[in-house]
C-alpha cells in the first residue's frame, strides 16, 4: 500500500515557521551573555565556594582543639550557671596556701574523702576570700555513668585514679573557681598548686579512660546515685531541698574528714578538733 500524504494549512505552516523562529531566538539571546557579566558570575560562584570551604575548615580546627585538649572527658551540658570570679595567679595561689596551712584539720590525704574535702574547702574560700565564688567541679569515670550502663556492659570498667596514691575512684570532686579567661582548681590532694580544669582532669581520668564532667552550685554535698551506686547523669536540676544532697551546717563534712585524719584520738581530742575545724568554718 502506499503511503497516505499528509497536508497541512498555510495557517498550519506559517505557525510551525514561526514557532521555529522563536526557539532560534531564544538560543541566540542565550548565548549573548557579556564577557562582565560572566566574569561577575564567576566571581560569585568563587567567593561563595571560598566561603563554605572556610566554614568548614573552621569547624574542624576547633573540632579538633577541643580534642587535643582532653579527647577523654565530656563536659555535661546540666552544669549550673556559676557567677564569674576575678582571681589572680598570686590569688589563687594565696588559696591554696591557706588551705595547706590548715593541713592538721583537713586530711588531704585520704582517698575516699573528696566530697567532704570538698565541702570544706569551698566554704573556706567563701569565708575567707570574699569576691570569689567557689563551686564544685564533679568529675564522673564514664563507666559509672547510669546513661553508659549497656555501654559498658561487654566493655572493661576504667575508673579515675591519681597516680601513685589512689585507684578505683567512681568520682572525683574538688572546688573550682571560674574567672574570665579560665577554670582554677583547688585540689591539694591531687595537685601541688592551683591548675586549670582541663589540667586537674587530665591527671585524673586514665589514658586508657574516659570521664564526664559537671560543675555545680557548692552547696551540693553529693552526686545523685541510683541504688546500684551510678551517678544519675540524666539529672537536669539537683534538687537543693534535699537534705540528703546537702551539708549545711557542715557536720557530715567535719566528721569524715576528722575520722579519716584522727581515728586514733581519744574522744577528747577528736572533739576538739572538731571544735577547731568548726569555728574554722562558721
Amino acid at each position: 500500500m502506499g503511503q497516505t500524504r499528509v497536508w497541512e494549512t498555510k495557517a498550519e505552516a506559517a505557525k510551525r515557521r514561526n514557532t521555529s523562529a522563536i526557539g532560534k531566538d531564544h538560543r541566540r539571546s542565550a548565548k549573548k551573555i557579556s564577557p562582565e557579566r560572566a566574569q561577575n558570575f564567576i566571581t560569585r560562584s568563587f567567593l561563595l565556594k571560598t566561603k563554605i570551604l572556610i566554614s568548614i575548615l573552621s569547624i574542624l580546627l576547633v573540632s579538633s582543639n577541643l580534642y587535643a585538649q582532653n579527647p577523654r572527658m565530656e563536659y555535661s551540658t546540666y552544669s549550673d550557671t556559676i557567677p564569674q570570679s576575678s582571681l589572680s595567679t598570686s590569688q589563687a595561689d594565696s588559696i591554696f596556701n591557706f588551705i595547706l596551712s590548715n593541713k592538721h584539720l583537713i586530711d588531704l590525704d585520704d582517698c575516699n574523702i573528696c566530697k567532704s574535702r570538698a565541702h570544706i574547702i569551698t566554704r573556706i574560700i567563701e569565708k575567707y576570700f570574699p569576691g570569689v565564688t567557689p563551686a564544685k567541679a564533679w568529675l564522673i569515670a564514664d563507666c559509672m555513668r547510669i546513661s553508659t550502663k549497656e555501654y559498658y556492659r561487654y566493655k572493661p570498667a576504667i575508673l579515675l585514679h591519681s597516680p601513685g596514691k589512689c585507684t578505683n575512684w567512681a568520682y572525683h570532686v574538688a572546688p573550682v573557681i571560674i574567672t574570665t579567661t579560665d577554670t582554677i582548681v583547688i585540689d591539694p590532694s591531687t595537685q601541688s598548686k592551683p591548675v586549670s580544669l582541663s589540667k586537674w582532669a587530665d591527671a585524673v581520668i586514665p589514658q586508657n579512660g574516659a570521664g564526664y564532667m559537671v560543675i555545680k552550685d557548692k552547696r551540693y554535698y553529693i552526686y545523685p546515685q541510683n541504688k546500684n551506686d551510678l551517678m544519675i547523669d540524666t539529672l537536669i536540676v539537683w534538687d537543693i531541698e534535699n537534705k540528703n544532697m546537702t551539708d549545711n551546717k557542715y557536720l557530715r563534712s567535719i566528721d569524715e574528714t576528722l575520722r579519716a585524719k584522727h581515728t586514733l584520738y581519744e574522744p577528747w581530742k577528736f572533739n576538739y578538733y572538731i571544735s577547731e575545724l568548726m569555728n574554722l568554718l562558721e
